[in-house]
């Protein structure tokens, strides 16, 4: 018998590509996946590199990342200033962009945001009025810690086409590589790499293939949970 395709492959497939596609034009590089500044630190760092024999010219951008209807939400926001902006790197060269949280009072509980790394076209000199093309993008996730806060905690439930995961938790819950389990002991792979986050306090809906679900009886999630493995049991709508 044929083993079971991972029911996010065909996603991921059409992902890897689409970012090959892209990759063979951009040269833009993020040193780091994420951001974080913890209690008491109002300052951060995001190094962007140049893999290229050409310059790179580089914009970032700030959004306030929530998540709403199990979707992600991104609203520009000014709450930590992001300097430079845009800048142009040399071959071979790295930019330090410094990130600082503009409030000076701790942060009552866990915020979180997304740097928008966007190469730009190496030639800027566009007609006024024409849309800027991005060669390369990245979506980096800042996070302002809280001191002490409730580790992440889930309760996941499986739809016929999608894994619904709930934090309870007062920190963002990373997904990392991930599978469900049957009652029978069978094994099925989500994803080998990065499937999502879930916000402190926050639903997020994971759009699974309902095929390779194949109505079976999963009972498990096991993933690994903000860098370690955890075993969460499936239950009804969390």
């Amino acid at each position: 018998m044929a083993p079971r395709r991972p029911a996010l492959a065909a996603a991921a497939l059409a992902l890897a590509l689409l970012a090959g596609a892209t990759q063979a034009r951009g040269q833009l590089q993020v040193r780091q996946t994420s951001v974080e500044l913890p209690p008491g630190v109002r300052g951060g760092r995001l190094v962007l590199a140049n893999a290229g024999d050409a310059p790179v010219a580089a914009q970032v951008r700030l959004y306030a990342w929530t998540q709403a209807g199990g979707e992600d939400r991104l609203e520009p926001s000014q709450a930590l200033a992001v300097s430079p902006a845009i800048a142009e790197i040399p071959p071979g060269g790295e930019q330090l962009v410094r990130v600082v949280r503009n409030a000076t009072a701790p942060a009552a509980q866990e915020q979180a945001y997304r740097l928008v790394v966007d190469e730009l076209p190496g030639d800027p000199g566009a007609e006024a009025g024409q849309a800027v093309q991005v060669r390369m993008r990245y979506l980096v996730p800042a996070f302002v810690r809280t001191a002490d806060p409730a580790p992440a905690a889930l309760d996941c439930a499986l739809e016929p086409a999608a894994l619904v995961c709930r934090n309870r938790g007062g920190r963002a819950a990373q997904l990392g590589a991930s599978g469900l389990v049957a009652r029978d002991g069978a094994r099925l792979e989500l994803t080998p790499g990065l499937l999502g986050y879930v916000l402190a306090g926050s639903t997020r809906r994971f759009a699974l293939d309902a095929k390779a679900l194949g109505g079976k009886a999963w009972s498990t999630l096991e993933v690994q949970l903000n860098g370690q493995p955890a075993s969460i049991a499936l239950s009804g709508q969390p």
